[in-house]
């Protein structure tokens, strides 16, 4: 209901000042009503004290005849309307109008309604247009039953307060004052959405409009950034931002260009490594059975450590062109359950060059048997080969890298790449996944490593975490969520 800033604004803008006038004015008027009518209820049981007491002192003196005087001497005081006395038929009987007498109580007063008159005796108030009235049944007291018998009810008092002039201009400016607070409401709401929309909605929606144009990918859009208020600060940024994003956008496409251009040559390259050490095979299998040939000579049994040592450095060129195959080897992505200690033994053997170049002493530690997950073996091993090349980066001659599986205390399968190499500091640390973020060499890196290496492990529902200090080596931990 609530989405909109401009709706908001509205009803709470609506509410508070219904709040702050309006309750107020409301109860203002409450108070003044119930003052009018305290006023009259006393002014009621007043003129009925008096007129009950005159009644009584008439009728008892046997002085019937001067009901009327009595109705009319009282009826001279201020506030005081009318005084009727009207029998169960509603005839009138006395009134301080002498025009009234002897006709139907019904038809002069229309606005009394008599099927609510308490029969016991009990206060029963009415207003109309700013008159109070009060009717009371005249009870038959045991001392009045010698004139009028048995009768429950004798007759009726009807006594009519009407408010004093200043009571009235009083009440006048009251209902002036409910008219003005609602006038004062609407001003309000008025002039507060007026400006709202003038300095905040439209500025806003200037901006939004902005924003889906960015989305749309147009970044020569600017803002006005006249003003030197709120509004204009965030133009101003608006148009910083935009101008960077266009500056960024320009710069990533280039890089992109410049990506794809060398991911092409290292496709190429790739190839023709492949071919090369397809066609290393080849004289290398030669070689190895020509070898084997020799040692069956019993001429040559005087040159078998020469022999041997061919033979086995013969052996490694073919594990090495084995590796390069087998990792230059294009394959679709499948998931299936694959093995993390083959992988990453795999991957150890295909950098093991890398390893003999620095001398590095590599520890590997593999805890769990069980080492299966449901994944794509390609992907895995290029995140292996990946965390573990920046790793022989980040180290000197003849430093240490570890490579740890093992179960963690949530009993999860955890990997751990640890290097004692140069280390990162935080701010480096931070920004290791993002695409294009790199510390070496231009010829050196892409920038795209760790991010690949972090969606595949998002792909396979894995978590990776690094954990760095300058000067202290690296740790990489990757932890799977699921088996």
């Amino acid at each position: 209901m609530l989405k909109s800033l401009k709706s908001k604004f509205i009803f709470f803008t609506t509410i508070f000042i219904l709040i702050t006038i309006g309750i107020p004015t409301l109860f203002l008027q409450m108070q003044l009503h119930k003052n009018f009518r305290q006023r009259s209820s006393m002014m009621l049981s007043t003129t009925l004290e008096v007129v009950d007491s005159g009644l009584y002192q008439v009728m008892m003196l046997g002085e019937k005849k001067n009901v009327q005087q009595l109705v009319e001497r009282i009826a001279v005081n201020k506030g005081i309307e009318h005084i009727r006395f009207f029998n169960t038929d509603g005839k009138i009987l006395h009134s301080s109008n002498f025009e009234e007498i002897g006709k139907d109580f019904r038809t002069i007063t229309p606005h009394h309604d008599l099927s609510t008159v308490d029969s016991s005796g009990r206060l029963s108030l009415y207003n109309q247009e700013s008159m109070y009235s009060f009717i009371q049944p005249v009870m038959n007291r045991p001392e009045c039953t010698q004139c009028h018998g048995n009768t429950k009810i004798i007759s009726y008092l009807d006594i009519d307060i009407d408010l004093t002039e200043a009571e009235r201009t009083f009440n006048t400016a009251s209902e002036i004052i409910m008219v003005l607070a609602v006038f004062i409401i609407i001003i309000l709401a008025s002039g507060f959405y007026f400006l709202f929309n003038l300095f905040i909605n439209k500025p806003l929606n200037r901006v939004i409009s902005a924003l889906k144009e960015v989305k749309k990918g147009n970044f020569s859009v600017r803002l006005p950034a006249k003003k030197s208020d709120e509004i204009g600060i965030v133009e101003t940024h608006f148009n910083t931002m935009v101008s960077r994003i266009q500056q960024d956008q320009d710069h990533i496409q280039k890089l992109h260009f410049e990506e794809l251009r060398r991911a092409d040559k290292l496709v190429t390259l790739g190839e023709l490594t492949a071919e090369m050490a397809h066609e290393i095979n080849n004289p290398a299998g030669i070689i190895l059975s020509r070898t084997d040939y020799l040692q069956m000579i019993p001429a040559m049994h005087k040159y078998k450590n020469d022999l041997e040592v061919i033979i086995n450095q013969v052996s490694k060129i073919s594990h090495i062109t084995k590796n390069i195959l087998q990792y230059s080897r294009k394959r679709s992505q499948s998931f299936q359950k694959i093995d993390l200690v083959s992988i990453l033994n795999a991957c150890i053997n295909f950098l093991e060059p890398r390893f003999l170049k620095k001398n590095i002493q590599l520890s590997r530690k593999f805890d769990e048997i069980n080492s299966q997950v449901t994944g794509d073996p390609l992907q895995m091993e290029q995140a292996f080969v990946n965390l573990i090349n920046n790793a022989i980066d980040a180290l000197s001659q003849n430093g240490h890298l570890d490579i740890h599986l093992k179960r963690n205390d949530d009993n999860k399968l955890q990997i751990m790449i640890r290097d004692d190499g140069i280390g990162m500091d935080e701010d480096t640390r931070e920004r290791i996944f993002s695409p294009f973020f790199t510390t070496k060499n231009p010829d050196q890196g892409t920038g795209l490593g760790l991010y690949i290496v972090k969606n595949i492990c998002k792909n396979h529902g894995a978590e990776i975490r690094c954990s760095s200090s300058t000067g202290k080596g690296s740790t990489f931990i990757i932890t799977f969520e699921q088996e």
